[in-house]
């Protein structure tokens, strides 16, 4: 499994080449995490080109207010730490997940629970309940949204670290089971990205917009990428 890497300069957009196939059928597709920061942005990305997106959060107000502003956005209400939803998409974007900044070794029990539970197991039943519709039509994909941390650890992001080194392991999991029956599986790998996860701490002097985590997201969909692919800001 190949890696991609897109680094954003300060000062300027990510560089994506133009579409070489553009969607012209419009798609199911369902994003988690979708009522704030990226899986907001990939929910508003998709339905800007007419596709037809289950938003999945936790909040029905600000779900509403994406749904007011993306009128083929559907909200859905769940709580991905003690429920689970199904049904029959042809793209699935894992995006859900808690940040709790902190050493391992300091982490609160139950905040550490909370924090494998949606960034770990949460994505697990997700997987078993929505790629099976996937294999029996043999096509979908299923877009994981993981983090630059799984190459190193952060300090003072230990726990974060540990939780989606974890989901990465599933990822290559996933990618070996759906090798050869036409699902694709992608990993994106985005650096510190400027959401609400920053309010309570210091944000990084570079961080990326959320806006280019989700064009990059649109686009291994629309091209058909699978693979691992890491976008971070950079100096220069």
């Amino acid at each position: 499994m190949g890696t991609g890497y897109f680094r954003r300069d300060l000062g300027a957009k990510i560089f994506l080449p133009a579409l070489r196939r553009p969607i012209l059928t419009p798609m199911d597709v369902l994003i988690t995490g979708a009522s704030r920061g990226i899986g907001r942005a990939c929910a508003a990305r998709f339905a800007q080109e007419g596709h037809r997106v289950v938003g999945v959060a936790r909040s029905e107000a600000q779900l509403q207010a994406l749904a007011a502003e993306c009128p083929t956005v559907e909200p859905l209400v769940a709580d991905l730490r003690h429920e689970t939803v199904s049904g029959t998409y042809d793209v699935v974007v894992l995006n859900a997940g808690l940040f709790a900044p902190g050493r391992l070794l300091d982490a609160d029990t139950d905040v550490f629970a909370d924090t494998w539970q949606l960034n770990v197991l949460a994505n697990h039943r997700l997987a078993r309940a929505l790629v099976p519709p996937m294999l029996a039509r043999n096509s979908g994909h299923l877009v994981v949204i993981g983090s630059v941390a799984t190459d190193y650890t952060l300090p003072h992001m230990t726990a974060y670290t540990a939780s989606k080194k974890a989901l990465r392991g599933l990822w290559e999991g996933w990618a070996t089971d759906l090798e050869g029956t036409g699902v694709l599986t992608t990993l994106v790998a985005p650096g510190a990205t400027l959401t609400s996860s920053w309010e309570n701490e210091d944000p990084p002097p570079h961080i990326l917009p959320a806006g280019e985590v989700a064009e990059l997201v649109f686009r291994v969909v629309a091209e058909g990428l699978s693979g691992r692919h890491v976008i971070q800001a950079s100096e220069s």
